[in-house]
């Protein structure tokens, strides 16, 4: 676990963006550490971006290198984000696709876009990706998720038969199954990722331990149990592997440790949980067992944070970005609906 100190939580408020970088590769990098100095920080914002160029060069035919019209891939309006084998993926619920980086060789390609063959995205909210490489899409239009492999192709439709309305807004894989969080029941659903197969429920409405009301965040624990942002009630809970609640943080307030509306989560390899609060503008840091850690925000700017995902390692050309100063255990993307650059990476670890 980090040693983050309980001391430097009123430190934790920040005066800059949240989500504050380069806007482009030309543009001088301004360091910002989280927490501000005198406490030892344990973040530090690397970069913010929009394009996939802003990150890694990117392959051009011969064609477009001449004519100098080769576009980079772009995220409009991004939510939910997952990472894995350098590869990020992106809502994105203005083009209706999910964006699909390679962060290392630089090419990109677009999943659910319109097809006669495969179901085109109307609303992706949430991603998540299986050791297999399927790619589980949240899609609150259409009222299901949606698996596809690397090729883009359909290859499963995932829904609760027994619900009227179905409302999945986030997304969880660990092994073969696979978490749903939906808000027209206020719930997550289980399912077999094999054969598609609804095998169990999580919660139902209401605000005492183990219930929900809008979840909308679903992430894995490192020891078998599953963090649920529970965003009406101001909370994020953690149930174990029997779904049983067995820790709770936040409740509404405006103090710290309290939450406003959190929406997606993701959990950390050492157990902190990194919660996407944009009513607050913020992403609350708590360890797991509950407790305030720190905060990623800011009281001058009005940052909207929306997805987040954790990465255990990066292409070199992005650890590169590390200060020479900065032990990085891990990295964490984020992404922002109201900053000028909507995905920024941090680091997490500690500064010497």
């Amino acid at each position: 676990m980090l040693l983050f100190r309980q001391t430097s939580i009123r430190l934790a408020v920040l005066s800059g963006l949240l989500l504050a970088g380069c806007a482009s590769p030309t543009v001088p990098h301004r360091v910002a550490y989280f927490p501000p100095p005198p406490s030892a920080a344990r973040v530090v914002h690397l970069k913010s971006f929009n394009r996939l160029s802003d990150l890694v060069a990117q392959p051009a035919s011969f064609i477009e290198r001449v004519r100098g019209g080769a576009i980079s891939p772009q995220v409009v309006t991004p939510a939910g984000i997952a990472y894995t084998d350098d590869h990020l993926y992106v809502c994105d619920t203005t083009l209706n696709v999910v964006h699909d980086w390679n962060l290392s060789t630089g090419d990109a390609k677009r999943i659910g876009e319109s097809s006669e063959r495969d179901v085109s995205l109307k609303k992706p909210v949430d991603v998540a990706v299986d050791e297999a490489g399927i790619v589980y899409v949240a899609d609150t239009s259409r009222g299901a998720v949606y698996a596809y492999d690397a090729s883009g192709n359909t290859v499963a439709r995932f829904r609760h038969s027994q619900s009227g309305e179905y409302k999945p807004v986030a997304v969880a894989v660990r092994g073969s199954a696979l978490y749903v969080a939906d808000i027209a029941s206020h719930r997550v659903d289980v399912f077999s990722t094999p054969d598609a197969k609804h095998i169990a429920s999580i919660g139902q409405v209401g605000s005492e331990p183990g219930a929900f009301y809008y979840p909308m965040g679903v992430a894995t624990t490192p020891d078998g149990g599953l963090a649920v942002s529970d965003m009406m009630n101001a909370r994020v809970q953690v149930v174990d592997a029997s779904n049983e609640a067995v820790a709770t943080m936040g409740q509404p307030g405006d103090r710290y440790g309290d939450m406003g509306k959190p929406k997606h989560l993701a959990v950390g390899f050492d157990g902190v949980i990194f919660i996407a609060d944009p009513e607050f503008a913020r992403i609350h840091l708590f360890d797991s067992q509950g407790r305030l850690l720190m905060l990623l925000g800011s009281t001058t700017s009005t940052p909207m944070p929306i997805g987040v995902a954790v990465a255990a390692t990066l292409p070199d050309a992005l650890t590169s970005l590390v200060p020479a100063d900065f032990d990085a255990q891990y990295y964490l993307f984020a992404t922002d609906a109201a900053a000028p650059h909507r995905i920024s990476l941090f680091a997490v670890g500690a500064r010497r």
